[in-house]
């Protein structure tokens, strides 16, 4: 032995792994780069041109506001749906994603507003306003569209869909003209969702509940004259002078001015209480509650059934008009005194019971939420501010029983964030009743897949219990509702021959011209009013609900381009089941007669690292842009397939260090299978089934993985592809490719035990980065391009490669799980350790055979440098761990006879001859 010998490093004769595609990810800096090039190459297009002749597949957008950036709940919502779409693409299915904007409505108004320093909407002209709003729009759509686009999603975005273009206007105006022909629109007086802060009526899809502070009163509707003796009677009690009242309970005092009749319940008891000289009626099953200490002197008089009080009345605590007692289902005997305060000016339940019993339909109030003259001296004041004075004037005239301060949910404009009332307004409404539409849509919904499957059950819910859908908005910017009002009798006409007329005209010239054009141009010749025959007309300027108008998309966008309809699937938030699922689900039964999707997802809530929702103004909230540019995209996305996404889920610094190091796993394993590709020539590429037997089975392996994974993702099971492609990564990095570091570095170059296993890492590679594209896009075209382009084949990007099946039940799984627990229970043994080591192995009948056709793949798999493979009794593999024989060798480290070659005594044979055929 030489001492040139002993000192010899052989590291610069191993095929060390060499490769560009970098260990550090720099994912921020490097994903613009990437973004471009995929614009260059027209990656996404030119993959729907290969795929134009196969199978469709449309996933329909729900058009978010153009009003602001999106934060990383609306990146969650996209990068979902971009995951879908590319799935769709590497099966080789047509799947055009045409993006969408909601660019109308009172989001953008106020935007606008805000933007103009403007707080009246009545102070600028509405034409002004519309140009505005739509500048401000495509602002937010421009910024939007480069945000989605920065996230590596896929899309057609030259041609997206926007609301504001003059053929989404015309189409959603034919709609309320197919809608007006079929009987299905008209308009009346209802209580609806009103917002005063924005002057407006509202769809139930438009409330959120917040908790809101109010005045909680008892209050005394006391009888007079005859009308104490018609109660007497009714209670079966004698004659008294006593006072006898009505006790009511309301957190609405603002409401008591519009106050007609108190509403009873037919089947509940009521009782007259003597109580410290005066006398009150209210349900006994509420007595003790209401009447606190006090109950325990209070006298039961009589009692009786709310149904024998029946339009008896007493007399309103400060109006001079008496309040009539009728009978409501709606009561209930959980608080108040079940005696119900009823305005049917307001409340819902109240108007639909002032309409069976004739009741005054009184509404004291403005649009701008302050009494009007009818309010009497309340006139003037803002409602929620006359509360504190109403309660005062109770309170002096001896009507108030108590009052105290209490907090409850209540509906609030989930746009300004105001408190909302319940208002009796003319409006449009769609009737669900009419047509048999509402048990048509429910029908329709047994059609639809959902998932989760319990979104069918709030899906049925949102159309079986909601009511009339108001369609009409009492703001600037929006489609307008094309109807007339007849100067002669003041009624509202819905022509569809004037609807019509308009949606030409808008789609020439948009529908602004609705304000600047002429009665005249939109009346066919010799219109008259059906209701008085009128000639003469002014235009409605009344605007179409923005869920209408995002709920006709499918109308607008599907059955064309090779989009289909119905869609084959959209996904959105679970709110969207009273939004934008409900509103298509309704116009697609109307129109076409069926539901404009086969499937319907949703995803949850983005929540913070405590569970809070997110929000900008609380410090709560991140933005989608902000969070790109301080962990990239990828990271997000992967984060994106890691939750359960139909559930709530958790997003923040923490959460994303978690996935970085899932995320940077994938990137060194990506970076180890291409550094030992890097020199394989294409003429070498070993074939599949001239491999060596432990190639061929992680061939195989890599199979089952990408069938698995597709299953999920055809699923919808985002998890639990995200869970297959860690314990992938895992698997192959503990067994596989740290047998191969042997083969790989240890044999020379063009050895023919290093190409399959060359052959079969390149195999492994495409059939990982096709896996990773939908989620993990930025890396898997970064790894794609860091590939020889002699390696590429046909496929210039990772886009071009295919998602295939594969058999989860192939016996080389089963194989190769066997073999991983071997090979871990080896690597447990304290000592020795991998090449250190021989084993001496004993395997049963039903696994000596195939382990022994591994041949010395047997020994790579199990990092030894010797394996003496027996037959054994038993049912499992039994092994000896002893010192391997012979000496280290300085190059490859295996234990072997050493000194064949004097010029490099430290070296094994097979090294020797490795050493022999190099230029040294």
């Amino acid at each position: 032995m030489t001492d040139t010998g002993a000192r010899r490093d052989y590291r610069d004769t191993l095929n060390l792994p060499r490769t560009d595609f970098a260990m550090k990810a720099e994912l921020p800096k490097r994903e613009p780069d990437r973004v471009a090039w995929w614009e260059r190459q027209r990656s996404y297009e030119r993959r729907l041109e290969r795929n134009a002749a196969n199978a469709r597949w449309t996933l329909h957008d729900g058009p978010p506001y153009a009003n602001n950036e999106p934060h990383m709940g609306g990146f969650f919502n996209m990068v979902l749906k971009d995951v879908f779409v590319k799935v769709a693409l590497l099966e080789g299915k047509y799947s055009a994603f045409v993006p969408g904007w909601d660019m109308h409505g009172l989001p953008i108004e106020l935007e606008t507003l805000k933007h103009l320093g403007i707080t009246d909407f009545h102070a600028i002209d509405p034409v002004e306003l519309r140009q505005r709003c739509r500048e401000r729009a495509i602002y937010w759509f421009e910024r939007q569209r480069d945000i989605r686009i920065r996230m590596g999603n896929f899309g057609l975005w030259e041609r997206p869909y926007r609301t504001i273009e003059p053929s989404y206007e015309a189409t959603i105006v034919r709609v309320l003209a197919d809608l007006a022909e079929r009987e299905q629109i008209y308009k009346g007086l209802r209580s609806t969702l009103w917002c005063v802060h924005d002057e407006t009526a509202l769809a139930e899809a438009e409330i959120e509940y917040e908790n809101k502070t109010s005045p909680s009163i008892y209050v005394r509707f006391p009888a007079r004259g005859e009308q104490v003796r018609e109660l007497e009677r009714r209670f079966g009690t004698p004659h008294d002078d006593a006072p006898l009242s009505i006790l009511i309970w309301t957190t609405t005092p603002w409401t008591l001015p519009a106050n007609v009749a108190i509403a009873l319940r037919a089947d509940a008891t009521y009782g007259m209480y003597r109580v410290h000289g005066e006398r009150l009626i209210l349900a006994a099953a509420l007595a003790e509650r209401t009447l606190g200490e006090r109950f325990a002197s209070a006298e039961l008089l009589a009692t009786v059934e709310g149904s024998q009080l029946e339009r008896a009345a007493v007399r309103h605590p400060f109006e001079e008009r008496d309040s009539l007692l009728v009978l409501g289902a709606y009561v209930e005997l959980e608080t108040g005194t079940g005696a119900v305060h009823t305005a049917p000016g307001h409340g819902a339940d109240d108007f639909e019971t002032g309409g069976r019993y004739g009741l005054a339909i009184l509404n004291p109030v403005d649009a701008a939420g302050h009494f009007t003259q009818a309010a009497g001296k309340y006139a003037g004041e803002f409602i929620f501010d006359a509360n504190d004075r109403i309660v005062e004037d109770l309170r002096a005239t001896g009507a108030l029983w108590s009052v105290e301060a209490y907090e409850h949910s209540y509906p609030h404009c989930w746009r300004c964030h105001n408190p909302v009332i319940f208002r009796a307004t003319a409006q449009w409404f769609i009737s669900m009743d009419r047509n048999e539409l509402r048990q048509r849509t429910v029908a329709a919904i047994e059609d639809v897949s959902y998932v989760p499957e319990w979104g069918r059950t709030r899906q049925r819910q949102m159309i079986e219990t909601h009511p009339e859908w108001c369609i009409s908005r009492q703001r600037t910017w929006g489609t307008p509702i094309p109807a007339l009002i007849c100067r002669a009798c003041g009624q509202s006409v819905l022509d569809p021959g004037v609807a019509r007329r308009a949606a030409d005209r808008f789609e020439e010239a948009g529908a602004s011209v609705w304000w600047t054009d002429p009665v005249e141009t939109y009346l066919p010749a010799g219109f008259a009013c059906p209701h008085c025959a009128g000639g003469e007309f002014e235009l409605e300027r009344n605007i179409v609900d923005i869920w209408f108008e995002s709920g006709v998309s499918h109308l607008a966008v599907l059955g064309r381009d090779g989009l289909n309809w119905p869609s084959d699937a959209v996904l959105e938030g679970a709110d969207q089941y009273r939004g934008w699922f409900r509103s298509s689900l309704i116009t697609g039964v109307a129109i076409e007669g069926g539901a404009p999707y086969r499937r319907v997802i949703n995803h949850g809530w983005v929540n913070d690292e405590h569970g809070r929702a997110m929000s900008k103004s609380t410090g709560t909230g991140i933005g989608a842009r902000e969070a790109m540019e301080r962990w990239g995209a990828d990271v997000l996305r992967l984060w994106t397939a890691s939750v359960e996404f139909v559930d709530d889920v958790r997003f923040g610094p923490n959460v994303v260090d978690q996935i970085g190091r899932v995320y940077r796993n994938l990137r060194n394993r990506i970076r180890f299978l291409l550094g030992n590709v890097n020199d394989l020539p294409n003429d070498a590429i070993v074939p599949r089934d001239a491999m060596e037997p432990f190639d061929r089975l992680a061939c195989a392996v890599a199979d089952a993985f990408a069938g698995g994974v597709r299953r999920s993702y055809d699923a919808f099971a985002l998890h639990e592809a995200y869970l297959q492609i860690v314990e992938f990564e895992s698997a192959m990095s503990s067994l596989y490719f740290d047998a191969l570091k042997d083969p790989l570095y240890s044999r020379a170059r063009h050895d023919a035990r290093r190409r399959s296993a060359q052959s079969a890492l390149l195999y492994v590679l495409e059939r990982l980065l096709v896996v990773l594209a939908p989620v993990l896009s930025f890396t898997a075209e970064e790894a794609w391009q860091s590939l020889p382009e002699a390696l590429h084949g046909d496929a210039v990007s990772v886009f071009d490669l295919e998602l295939r099946d594969g058999d989860p039940a192939d016996p080389a799984v089963g194989r190769w799980q066997q073999l991983r627990e071997l090979r871990a229970r080896v690597a447990a043994s304290q000592s020795p350790r991998d090449f250190e080591a021989r084993v001496r192995l004993g395997a049963p009948a039903q696994s000596f055979d195939w382990l022994a056709s591994l041949g010395d793949n047997l020994r790579e798999a199990l990092v030894v440098s010797d394996v003496e493979l027996f037959r054994s009794e038993g049912e499992t593999e039994s092994f000896e761990l002893l010192a391997a024989s012979g000496e280290k060798c300085a190059r490859c480290w295996k234990f072997r006879r050493l000194g064949s070659d004097p010029a490099n005594p430290l070296v094994c044979s097979d090294c020797a001859e490795v050493l022999s055929s190099l230029d040294l």
